[in-house]
């Protein structure tokens, strides 16, 4: 990333600059840390990086009249991302569908918005990682993570962020929440949350952050 930055200011000093190595900073193993980053940056899903099916998505949605058809759309949206099929057509497309439907279901004939939007991603995050401090059972978060992995469980919640950027400080308190709840548990009791944490902190920095790393595509 230092290298691509100082090539492209393309200046005689950036040319004489000696460009030392550093360790990785966070807790994944290095191909941990690339694959996470490639995925989070490069292409998925065919030819489309995780932006390019938002702005798809966030267009098609703009035509879309009915609350209800939002939601089947969305309902699409996020399976496509489930690669394990079995998995996804065994319980967890299920589940998904039915958390969907079950959202303001009073809604569904009215004109889709922005303020219905918000509300239905919020609801999707407290469904797939945590409710409430007072109330965080995390048994959806833990099974995807189980079966997926963190990295294409970080890529289902980014997806959401990415469509919605007002709920990414949402994301974020429902993470907080279950790094409360485990505080103090060990590293290693909970390596499968430290991985997921960190795929999170990569996701968000790669696609809202200033750091370009384009070039790993």
């Amino acid at each position: 990333m230092r290298k691509t930055q100082i090539a492209r200011r393309a200046t005689s000093i950036s040319f004489g600059r000696t460009i030392h190595s550093i360790n990785n900073p966070t807790l994944l193993s290095d191909p941990e840390l690339f694959c996470a980053l490639k995925q989070f940056v490069g292409k998925v899903e065919g030819v489309d990086t995780y932006r390019q099916l938002a702005a798809r998505f966030r267009a098609n949605a703009s035509q879309t009249q009915r609350y209800g058809s939002f939601k089947d759309d969305l309902y699409e949206y996020l399976i496509s991302s489930v690669t394990d099929h079995r998995y996804g057509k065994c319980q967890f497309n299920d589940k998904l569908y039915k958390q969907l439907q079950n959202t303001f279901p009073h809604s569904d004939a009215q004109k889709f918005n922005e303020f219905l939007t918000i509300r239905t991603c919020s609801q999707l995050l407290n469904f797939l990682v945590v409710e409430s401090s007072q109330r965080p059972n995390h048994f959806v978060f833990i099974d995807l993570i189980s079966n997926l992995g963190p990295t294409q469980t970080t890529g289902l919640l980014l997806k959401i962020v990415l469509i919605c950027h007002k709920v990414k400080a949402y994301l974020e308190k429902r993470l907080a929440i279950l790094f409360a709840h485990y505080e103090f548990s060990t590293r290693t009791g909970v390596m499968w949350l430290v991985k997921a944490l960190e795929n999170v902190n990569l996701a968000l920095s790669t696609n809202f952050g200033k750091v370009d790393v384009s070039f790993l595509r």
